[in-house]
C-alpha cells in the first residue's frame, strides 16, 4: 500500500489504458494465467491446446492469457475480446547446461502487432546469467516506456542453497528491482502467508501477483491455494500449472476469478497507479 499520494507512479496513457484492460475497472485484482511453459518443458497438450486453453479461460473470468508470440498465432483472436493477451519475451529450455539462463526471443514491436496488452520477462536473480537478464529487462522497459506498453517482471531468487527465495527480504529486493528498473507489475513467489506478503506489498508501489508453482494434488487444494493468498494486499494470482494442470480447469480458474472480483479495495498499488493526474 502505498500511504504518501507523491510516491505514486504517474504512468503514460497508454499504459494506463492497457493496465485497465488487464486488472478491469471495478476492483483493480486480476486473474493471470502463464501459458508459455512448453519451451522450458515441452508440449503442454495437443496442438490445439492452447487455443481450447483460452476457451475455457475466457468463459471462467480471467483477466490474461500468457503464451509466447508464435504460440499466440494458434490461438483464436475473438478469445481476447473480454481477456487481456500478454506476450512473455524470455526463453529457456530444461534441456539447458543453465536452465536459469533466459534470452529474449522477440520485441515488444512484435507483441503489439499480434495485438498484446502487455509483455513479459523473466528474470532469474542470482543465477550466472543475472546480469544479462537484468539489462535485457532494462532494455525491454525502455521500448514499452516508447510504446506505451506495460512490462510484466516475473521475478525469481535462483542463488543456491544459501537464499531464502521466498523470506519477506528476499522478495521485497526482487520487487524492488523490478520497480527500479522500469516494470509497470511484478510476478513474485507466495511468501508463506497473507500477513508476510502484505509486508513485501508495503515496500512495492508495484502492483504484484503472486506466482502458483508447481501442480497440487487436487483442484480443492489450488483453490484454497488462491485462496490464502487472495486475502492479501496482492494485486492479483498468476497461476499456471495449477489451472491447466487441474482436473478441471474451468471450475479452479471460475473459483479463482470469482474471488478476486468479489471484492474492491482502492488503496492497493494498482489503483494508485491507475489514477490519473
Amino acid at each position: 500500500m502505498i500511504d504518501n499520494p507523491d510516491a505514486r507512479r504517474h504512468l503514460p496513457a497508454g499504459k494506463q489504458i492497457r493496465l485497465s484492460r488487464i486488472f478491469g475497472a471495478v476492483n483493480r485484482r486480476a486473474l493471470v494465467v502463464p501459458l508459455d511453459h512448453s519451451v522450458t518443458i515441452g508440449p503442454l497438450g495437443r496442438a490445439g491446446h492452447a487455443d481450447q486453453t483460452a476457451a475455457i479461460l475466457e468463459r471462467a473470468g480471467a483477466d490474461a492469457l500468457i503464451v509466447h508470440k508464435g504460440r499466440a498465432r494458434t490461438i483464436t483472436p475473438t478469445r481476447f475480446g473480454s481477456m487481456s493477451l500478454i506476450v512473455h519475451l524470455s526463453a529457456g529450455t530444461n534441456l539447458a547446461v543453465d536452465e536459469t539462463r533466459k534470452v529474449l526471443v522477440g520485441s515488444v514491436e512484435e507483441c503489439l502487432a499480434l495485438g498484446a496488452d502487455a509483455v513479459s520477462v523473466h528474470v532469474n536473480v542470482g543465477s550466472p546469467g543475472e546480469s544479462r537478464q537484468l539489462a535485457d529487462l532494462g532494455l525491454v522497459a525502455a521500448a514499452c516506456d516508447r510504446l506505451g506498453v506495460p512490462l510484466l517482471a516475473m521475478m525469481y531468487a535462483r542463488g543456491g542453497a544459501d537464499t531464502a527465495p521466498t523470506s519477506v527480504a528476499t522478495l521485497a529486493h526482487l520487487g524492488a528491482i523490478a520497480t527500479d528498473l522500469g516494470a509497470d507489475i511484478v510476478k513474485l513467489d507466495y511468501a508463506g502467508s497473507p500477513h508476510q506478503m502484505d509486508e513485501v506489498v508495503e515496500t512495492c508501489p508495484l502492483p504484484i501477483l503472486v506466482a502458483g508453482g508447481p501442480a497440487t494434488a487436487t483442484d480443492d487444494d489450488a483453490i484454497g491455494f488462491g485462496m490464502r493468498v487472495a486475502e492479501s494486499k496482492v494485486a492479483g494470482l498468476s497461476f499456471g500449472r495449477l489451472i491447466f494442470g487441474a482436473d478441471h480447469p474451468h471450475a479452479v480458474a471460475t473459483a479463482l476469478a470469482e474471488r478476486l472480483h468479489r471484492d474492491s479495495d482502492p488503496s492497493r498499488p494498482l489503483a494508485a497507479a491507475l489514477e490519473l493526474a
